[in-house]
């Protein structure tokens, strides 16, 4: 549904995409209307009161000419003598003002009342403005009425609405007179008339007035997705954003960079970083508007220009761990585990830090390691880090080395005692979460949570992702082959060279067993 829109100035206005079978009936594409508010609480009513008026007259435009009964005629001026009336009452000025107002009425309903002179030397055209008098005084209130109620009539429904309408003004016109000479009691005749029923046919889905699904922004995201094919855990967070935006601008062809930038301003006001709107918020719409623009949904994409001014980060201390932070983390996860908790996460305390120091790979890419993923292959112990096993960052597979000193910890051994399966988690335990957030997810958590615990608690680094750079410095300090070191870390080539061939099992042991053990008391 759509919501309210703010405009620069703080006014909230209503905004709607004409449906495009009705734009030469409305005139326009698009439907705008000031609010006349700039208190959100104030404009989800008053847009909530528009919305509900303009869908209701696109309803009746849909549904074509009408024939009226008489009945239904006298209803329609029932409403216009109520209009009038209701905007008159408090104040209805001079009675000789008033006894004015009725001179044309009262020429058609009450000729008994009136003179008229001919003050022209052409009878012909003085007949034609005194019949145009009397037969078509009220055309302008009656068709105000018709179009802003969407109504369109045949020839003879609006003959019988303009005998109807004429007695109703002339009522509300007398009655506008008692009051304005003081008479304030109600108008006894005011409920002649009665309710206003019509049956509304059947509208076409063809001419829904509702967005369709082409050019809904969240379907549109769905097309993207569909072809694309992010990660669960990226679609997950995507999806959220998009939700939010299609909140208030369901129809990607509404979306502006006026309202991209207010949006910006107003998610950087709520407290989010920079970073966050920069690669989150604006990236995913950004993306989805690329591919709208692709397949002929938009002709151009609003998000392109607008920035975000991301503050540079001030650098105190490196992002990898101290000697100190990996000799607690490591003694730690020799001694006894937290209580409470499945023979999977205790060994994920005793194995997954370790193997993080040796292979700098990401904690989630360790945690969904299954018994099929440590393979040995002519003799050189390797674990295959696969999507095929949850995700890794740039969606393809690779090799890493198993460090020696893992092996004398026992950690093959570890593997061969396992049954067929995941390492670190149990999935029969799996209590129905998204594939946007998976189990191995939950286990990277739980461990960071354990790290700070345990007093790594800098802020300036991060619990997990902290192996990944003192894998780095390590393994320079020893003069890996930095196209292997890469390799291992799923870090792209630096040079398009480095990216042709592969890497032989004993090249990834050569190179991993270069690094230093972690000695631990």
């Amino acid at each position: 549904m759509p919501r309210p829109v703010k405009s620069k100035s703080g006014i909230y206005y209503f905004r709607m995409r004409v449906p495009q079978h009705l734009i030469p009936l409305v005139g326009m594409d698009v439907v705008k209307r000031s609010l006349n508010t700039r208190d959100p609480r104030e404009a989800t009513i008053a847009h909530a009161r528009v919305l509900q008026e303009v869908k209701a007259r696109w309803v009746q435009l849909s549904a074509g000419v009408i024939s009226l009964t008489q009945k239904q005629a006298v209803a329609m001026s029932g409403e216009i003598y109520r209009a009038m009336v209701a905007e008159n009452e408090d104040n209805p000025g001079d009675p000789i003002t008033r006894e004015g107002a009725l001179l044309e009425d009262h020429l058609q309903l009450r000729p008994d009342k009136v003179k008229v002179a001919q003050i022209t030397k052409d009878a012909n055209l003085f007949q034609r403005t005194l019949e145009n008098l009397k037969t078509r005084r009220n055309d302008k209130a009656i068709n105000a009425y018709l179009e802003r109620h969407g109504y369109r009539v045949d020839p003879q429904s609006m003959e019988l609405l303009r005998k109807a309408v004429g007695t109703a003004v002339l009522q509300a016109k007398e009655h506008l007179l008692k009051l304005s000479n003081g008479d304030f009691r109600s108008d006894p005749d005011a409920d002649r008339f009665p309710p206003l029923e019509l049956v509304v046919k059947q509208v076409p889905k063809s001419t829904e007035i509702e967005t369709t699904d082409k050019f809904s922004l969240v379907q549109v995201f769905e097309g993207y997705v569909k072809e694309r094919q992010p990660s669960p855990k990226t679609y997950k967070k995507w999806k959220g954003i998009i939700e939010k935006a299609a909140h208030e601008v369901p129809d990607i062809r509404d979306l502006t960079s006026d309202w991209i930038i207010d949006w910006k301003d107003r998610l950087l006001r709520s407290g989010l970083s920079a970073t966050s709107v920069r690669d989150g918020y604006l990236a995913c719409l950004k993306s989805t508007c690329n591919w709208a623009k692709g397949n002929n949904r938009i002709s151009t994409n609003p998000v392109n220009g607008v920035t975000v001014a991301v503050p540079r980060k001030r650098t105190t201390r490196e992002k990898s761990f101290t000697a100190r932070e990996v000799k607690t983390i490591l003694t730690a996860s020799l001694g006894s585990p937290p209580e409470r908790c499945g023979p999977e996460m205790k060994a994920a305390y005793r194995w997954i830090p370790w193997l993080c120091a040796y292979t700098g790979a990401r904690v989630g890419e360790i945690a969904q390691l299954r018994k099929q993923d440590v393979q040995s292959h002519n003799g050189h112990p390797l674990i295959w880090i696969t999507p095929e096993a949850g995700t890794t960052k740039d969606g393809n597979p690779r090799f890493v080395a198993i460090h020696p000193h893992l092996v004398e910890q026992g950690f093959l051994d570890f593997v061969g005692s396992r049954r067929a399966g995941p390492l670190f988690y149990d999935p029969s335990r799996h209590r129905g979460g998204t594939e946007g957030n998976p189990q191995y997810n939950k286990v990277g958590e739980r461990l960071a949570t354990w790290v700070r615990k345990l007093g790594v608690d800098d802020t300036r680094i991060r619990p997990n992702h902290a192996w990944r750079h003192l894998f780095k410095t390590e393994a320079r300090g020893v003069y890996m082959d930095v196209g292997t070191r890469d390799y291992m870390q799923g870090h792209v080539p630096a040079t398009e060279g480095e990216a042709y061939g592969g890497f032989k099992p004993h090249v990834l042991v050569h190179e991993i067993a270069k690094l230093p053990r972690f000695e631990i008391d």
